[in-house]
């Protein structure tokens, strides 16, 4: 297996499910080389006991236990850096490792590719360390990095993350269940064997002696660290400069010693001040949700975590278990970015385009905690406070079931045998809100979807299904064909296709900036009164792409807070050519999501839609290469979207 086979192996079992112009993107090859690796993994994994799945219409995916395709990755070997992003990451790597310069050429002999090769990939190398705020100089004597040591580590922790991904599994070892670290092979490529191995037995015996809890990502983070560090001294590329030198904690010294008896060496003063850094972020202390109060900036009082939850979920008011899980996060987070260590998210992707509601709650915190803590969260650290938000939305997630009123007139003691036996048959489809007499029925407002009688019952404005008070076997395929009816209506209904308009859907090749698309739209909304103030609605939703992008692959999903729509709607703009998006690749369709509170109960089921739309590539592709608005109206109404 090569190490092509691999990295679409790895990027399948990152992103759960694929389609084949992804994969294409990805690995910068066609569509049709794409499906012929696809062959080739599909036979080499067949004593895994994973298969690949390849449905049209729905995806390319791994099915059953991954034990054996890990095992497969990890076995040693391997050619060179083959794909794109394989040979961007070791270029990135090396420059992030070393204080050298680095030629084209060298790197071009390192990789046996050609030096245009090189040049191509050097393009995504660059992007990648001017969205990390790592300036590039390149010159006679080769390519380098400039900018402060502190970001270039936090850079190549981030990146080697990718490598390290999600390796760290729990095992059974004499009875107990432990942390076990199995490094994928591409580690072995960055670090020396040694340096690896010395790094985690250190970290073993410091974890051991220390009793400190470590969480995966901050154990994950020290040891990238130590190696990173121990790397560059035992290479002679250590550039030491004199810094201030705190007094190291207790739990720092420990492992200092631990480290400089396994390596033989003297750590030099400023990389225990690092160190430091890092152990002091594991030793928080629990907190209360009520310690969390953000302080004031400039005599302007910021609001509690608990006071801008409540501020901003009116309709669903924050429980305790949302706001203590906060509170002891942020009072963690907070303490880890104010001494300057950021963490890596390997979800964050799926978490942004799997629980939008949540992620866009975590933004607005976002901003309330780097004005009040004086801290900046990244898109993965935002990600991780939207976990706290989709366990609290799903706690209280509306419930969806069909309602039943029962009529029973054989008596209480029938009527709730009655009742128990329905709902026991129908327990996810069905919610009975009351049992009734038919005198108590017709004195009484007719609220729910479904009356389920033991007699007939003529000229109700809603469906009457008559069962038998014992409720046999064929009462309950009676009232499975009737529910199965109106929970197909139901569907119907669904707001997402109600909500796009044929006059909100544009299809412009000339504007290329995520900023003119916005103010476009924004002069169409005002145009037709469909928002309260067009400069409100273009700021708000230009402040929210600056928070945290939108974008998710060539789709973006802008939107703006509640209070400014009238009438809720979704905008459409398609550039088949490509727009500019802030803090992210450029997109090609644009979903301006104007949902207001009258949509609010629907808005799990028009985020389903649009995350079905997103993830069907073909669809998309159909999509922005119509050539008509007939035809992107056609395409967006498919029912089985």
């Amino acid at each position: 297996m090569n190490d092509r086979e691999i990295e679409m192996i790895r990027y399948i079992q990152d992103v759960g499910k694929t389609h084949y112009a992804d994969l294409a993107e990805h690995m910068n090859l066609s569509q049709r080389t794409i499906a012929n690796y696809l062959d080739q993994i599909e036979h080499d994994i067949r004593q895994t006991g994973v298969r690949l799945v390849r449905k049209p219409n729905d995806g390319i995916y791994f099915s059953g236990n991954s034990a054996g395709l890990q095992a497969l990755l990890h076995q040693p070997g391997g050619a060179q850096p083959q794909s794109h992003s394989e040979r961007r990451r070791y270029m990135l790597s090396k420059l992030l490792l070393s204080s050298r310069a680095y030629t084209l050429q060298q790197f071009a002999d390192e990789l046996f590719v050609s030096r245009s090769t090189i040049e191509n990939d050097l393009k995504g190398v660059k992007s990648w360390l001017q969205r990390n705020g790592i300036p590039i100089k390149i010159s006679r004597g080769g390519i380098s990095l400039e900018g402060d040591e502190r970001r270039r580590r936090h850079a190549a922790v981030r990146l080697i993350s990718r490598y390290w991904g999600k390796e760290m599994v729990a095992e059974h070892a004499d009875g107990r269940l432990i942390r076990t670290i199995k490094l994928p092979p591409k580690i072995g490529e960055l670090f020396k064997p040694q340096i690896i191995d010395r790094v985690l037995s250190s970290l073993a015996e410091f974890v051991r002696t220390s009793r400190l809890e470590f969480s995966d990502y901050e154990f994950q983070s020290l040891a990238i660290h130590l190696m990173i560090v121990f790397e560059r001294m035992t290479a002679g590329t250590f550039d030491e400069r004199p810094t201030a030198s705190p007094e190291l904690i207790p739990e720092t010294r420990q492992l200092v010693a631990i480290l400089e008896k396994e390596f033989a060496m003297t750590i030099p003063q400023q990389e225990q001040n690092y160190i430091n850094l890092h152990i002091i972020a594991v030793t928080h202390e629990s907190v209360s949700a009520n310690d969390v109060a953000l302080r004031p900036r400039k005599q302007k009082a910021v609001p509690s975590v608990a006071a801008f939850l409540k501020k901003q979920l009116v309709d669903l008011k924050p429980d305790k278990e949302l706001l203590a899980g906060l509170g002891l996060h942020l009072s963690s987070a907070i303490k880890r970015l104010k001494i300057g260590l950021a963490i890596y998210n390997p979800y964050t992707d799926e978490i942004r385009r799997n629980f939008p509601q949540a992620f866009d709650q975590a933004v607005m915190l976002k901003k309330v905690i780097q004005d009040g803590y004086h801290v900046a969260l990244n898109d993965d650290e935002t990600a991780y406070i939207a976990l706290h938000f989709e366990s609290f939305l799903e706690r209280h997630i509306g419930d969806h079931r069909l309602t039943a009123v029962v009529v029973c007139s054989s008596g209480i003691g029938t009527s709730q045998l009655l009742a128990q036996r329905l709902e026991h048959a129908f327990d996810r489809s069905l919610r009975i809100t009351r049992v009734v007499s038919l005198s108590e029925l017709v004195d009484a407002p007719l609220s729910e979807d479904l009356v389920i009688s033991t007699i007939p019952i003529s000229d109700l404005s809603k469906p009457v299904v008559v069962v038998s008070p014992l409720f046999v076997k064929a009462d309950v395929h009676v009232l499975d064909r009737e529910i199965s009816e109106l929970m197909k209506q139901s569907d119907g209904r669904n707001p997402f296709f109600s909500l796009i308009h044929r006059d909100l859907i544009f299809l412009d090749r000339t504007v290329d900036d995520y900023r003119q698309v916005i103010a476009a739209i924004g002069d169409e909304l005002a145009r037709r009164d469909l928002v309260t103030d067009r400069d409100q609605v273009i700021q708000a939703a230009a402040k929210r792409e600056q928070l945290a992008s939108t974008a998710l692959g060539k789709v973006a999903l802008p939107h703006v807070a509640p209070e400014l729509i009238r009438r809720p709607f979704i905008a459409v703009w398609v550039n088949p050519e490509r727009i500019n998006w802030i803090h992210s690749e450029p997109v090609q369709l644009v979903f301006f999501l104007g949902l207001n509170r009258s949509v609010q109960p629907y808005l799990r089921e028009i985020y389903t839609v649009l995350n079905r739309l997103i993830d069907d590539q073909t669809l998309i592709h159909r999509i922005v290469t119509a050539r008509s608005i007939s035809e992107i109206v056609a395409l967006l109404n498919r029912r089985d979207t």
